[in-house]
C-alpha cells in the first residue's frame, strides 16, 4: 500500500486562475468568430485520420493535467474540428449558429449549476418567463403547460405521452400501462414527417406498426383527404385513432402541413393534434410565410427549437401542451393531496426529467437582445435568402430547382444538357461527395419523388447573398472537372 505523502488532488482554482483561464477560452472563441465572420474558415474541415483515433482510444486519465494543458489541446485539436453550422457558408442540416451572447448565458448557467426542477430560485421564474413569450408568440394561452426540454425529439415525446394519457380508454394508463388498451391506439404523420415521431410512437409503446404514414400532395404536404379516409379504414376495422402529428416546416422541404384543415379533421375526428414545428414553428413570426402557419395555435401540444432559428446554442428545445392539468396528470410523481398549489408547480410534474439544467437564461439573453421584432426580420431575412437562391437556380442554364419553400429549404440538382437524365443521380451524388470534400460550402442531399437531389439549409443570420453565388460556384467549379 502506497502511505507516502501525496499533494491534496482537488479541482478547486483560485479567482485569479479562473479568471485567467476564463480570458483564454473567451479569446479562443473570439479569435474563432473572428475567422468566421472574415470568411477564413472551411464550412467543414474534416477531422484527420489519426486524430480521430487519437481523440476515440485516448487512455483513462491516471493522473491530473495542468488547465492550461487542456485548453492548448482543446485550441489545437479539437476547436478546428465543429460540425460546422456556424459557418456562413455550411448550408446542410437545419442547425443555427449560437447568438454570441447567448453564448455567454451557457456559461454563466454552467457556473450557477442549478437544477431548475423547481423551488424558489431565480431560475425557476426566468423559465416560466421564457415559457409565456413563446407560448405567446405561438398563441397559445398563458395557462397552457410548457416546459424546456433539449429538443424537438423529446418535445414529440412529452406531447405525444399527454395524448396517450388523455386518450386511453382504460381509464389506468399510469396503473396498467397500454396492456389496458383495447383496442389498439393509432397515430397518424405525413410521409415527409421527421424520424422522432417514429421514435416517439416506439417509446411510447403503441409501435410503428401503428403510425399512418399518410401520402403527400405535389408541394410535400399531408393530403387531408387521404388523412381521412385512413382515419375511417381504420375506425371500420375497429382500430382507436387518437392522434395526427403534423410539421410545421419539414427538414426535407421546409414543407408545412396544411394545419388549419388538419386541425378541423382533428375536432371532427376527436382526436389529439400535435404539431412538429422544431424546425419551421417560430417562422409564424416572418412576413413571408406566417399565413402558412394558420391553424397552429389550434394544437394541442407543440414542439419548437429556440436551438435552431433562435439562434440558441443546442440543447434548448420546447413543448408546449394547452391543456396544462392533463400534462401534470401524465407525469406528476407528487400524490394530488401533497400539491401545493399555492406556489408554482415544480417543471419535474410535467415532464420525464427531475434535473433539469439551466436552459432558460441562454434564452432569456438572447430574447431580451433580439426582440420579437429582430426575430421576425432575422428569420424573414433567411427565407428572403432562400427565394434569391432559387432565383439564381433558376438563372442559371445547368441547374435544376426541384423544390421550393415557403421556408428556407431549397433542394435542387446540376443538369446540364449534356448529362442524360438516368445519369443524373449518380452524377449528382458524385458532384455532393467532392464539394464536400473541398469544404468550402457544404450541403446536403435527400430524395424527392425518386430524384436525387443537392438540399441547401439557410437558418444563419451569418450567412449573406454573397455566399449564395460561392455555393453555387463551388458546385459548378467540381462539376468541370468530372
Amino acid at each position: 500500500m502506497d502511505t507516502g505523502n501525496h499533494d491534496e488532488i482537488t479541482p478547486e482554482m483560485t479567482p485569479e486562475q479562473f479568471r485567467r483561464l476564463g480570458y483564454q477560452a473567451v479569446d479562443l472563441l473570439a479569435d474563432h468568430l473572428d475567422r468566421l465572420q472574415k470568411r477564413l474558415e472551411p464550412a467543414r474541415r474534416a477531422v484527420p485520420e489519426g486524430l480521430r483515433q487519437q481523440l476515440l482510444e485516448q487512455p483513462l486519465p491516471q493522473n491530473g493535467s495542468e488547465p492550461e494543458e487542456l485548453l492548448a489541446y482543446f485550441a489545437e485539436n479539437i476547436l478546428p474540428y465543429p460540425l460546422g453550422h456556424t459557418n456562413p457558408r455550411f448550408f446542410a442540416w437545419v442547425n443555427s449558429p449560437a447568438a454570441p451572447i447567448s453564448v455567454i448565458g451557457e456559461l454563466l448557467a454552467a457556473g450557477m449549476n442549478s437544477s431548475v426542477a423547481g423551488g424558489d430560485q431565480a431560475g425557476t421564474y426566468l423559465e416560466h418567463a421564457v415559457l409565456d413569450w413563446l407560448k405567446e408568440i405561438m398563441g397559445f394561452p398563458k395557462e397552457s403547460g410548457a416546459l424546456l426540454v433539449s429538443g424537438g425529439s423529446l418535445a414529440t415525446i412529452v406531447g405525444l405521452a399527454v395524448m396517450r394519457y388523455a386518450h386511453a380508454q382504460s381509464g389506468d394508463l399510469r396503473g396498467r400501462g397500454l396492456q389496458g388498451e383495447d383496442p389498439p391506439m393509432v397515430v397518424y404523420t405525413s410521409a415527409e414527417a421527421h424520424s422522432c415521431v417514429d421514435k416517439a410512437v416506439e417509446l411510447l409503446g403503441i409501435g410503428h406498426d401503428s403510425l399512418r404514414k399518410i401520402p403527400v400532395d405535389g408541394d410535400f404536404r399531408m393530403d387531408v383527404g387521404k388523412l381521412q379516409q385512413q382515419i375511417e379504414i381504420d375506425r371500420q376495422s375497429g382500430l382507436h385513432p387518437v392522434c395526427v402529428v403534423a410539421s410545421a416546416g419539414t427538414v426535407n422541404t421546409g414543407a408545412v402541413d396544411p394545419l388549419e384543415q388538419i386541425a378541423d379533421v382533428c375536432v371532427q375526428e376527436q382526436l389529439w393534434f400535435h404539431v412538429d414545428g422544431a424546425y419551421g414553428g417560430i417562422a409564424v413570426l416572418s412576413e413571408q410565410a406566417r399565413e402558412w402557419f394558420r391553424g397552429i395555435e389550434r394544437a394541442d401540444s407543440l414542439g419548437i427549437d429556440p436551438h435552431k432559428w433562435m439562434y440558441i446554442p443546442i440543447e434548448c428545445g420546447c413543448v408546449i401542451v394547452r391543456n396544462r392539468q392533463s400534462m401534470r396528470d401524465a407525469f406528476s410523481a407528487v400524490p394530488p393531496y401533497l400539491r401545493d398549489d399555492r406556489q408554482l408547480p415544480w417543471f419535474s410534474e410535467y415532464g420525464p426529467q427531475q434535473t433539469r439544467g439551466f436552459r432558460a437564461l441562454k434564452l432569456w439573453l438572447a430574447m431580451k437582445q433580439v426582440g420579437v421584432e429582430g426575430y421576425r426580420q432575422l428569420i424573414s431575412r433567411d427565407i428572403h435568402l432562400a427565394e434569391r437562391l432559387r432565383e439564381k437556380i433558376k438563372a442559371r442554364p445547368d441547374f435544376e430547382l426541384i423544390s421550393a419553400g415557403p421556408l428556407s429549404v431549397t433542394c435542387f440538382r446540376y443538369a446540364p444538357p449534356g448529362i442524360p437524365a438516368p445519369e443524373l443521380d449518380a452524377f449528382n451524388r458524385m458532384l455532393l461527395d467532392a464539394v464536400q470534400k473541398v469544404g468550402e460550402v457544404y450541403l446536403t442531399s435527400t430524395i424527392l419523388n425518386g430524384v436525387f437531389a443537392l438540399r441547401a439549409s439557410i437558418i444563419n443570420f451569418r450567412t449573406e447573398e454573397a455566399d449564395l453565388d460561392f455555393l453555387l460556384d463551388a458546385i459548378e467549379r467540381e462539376a468541370r472537372k468530372k
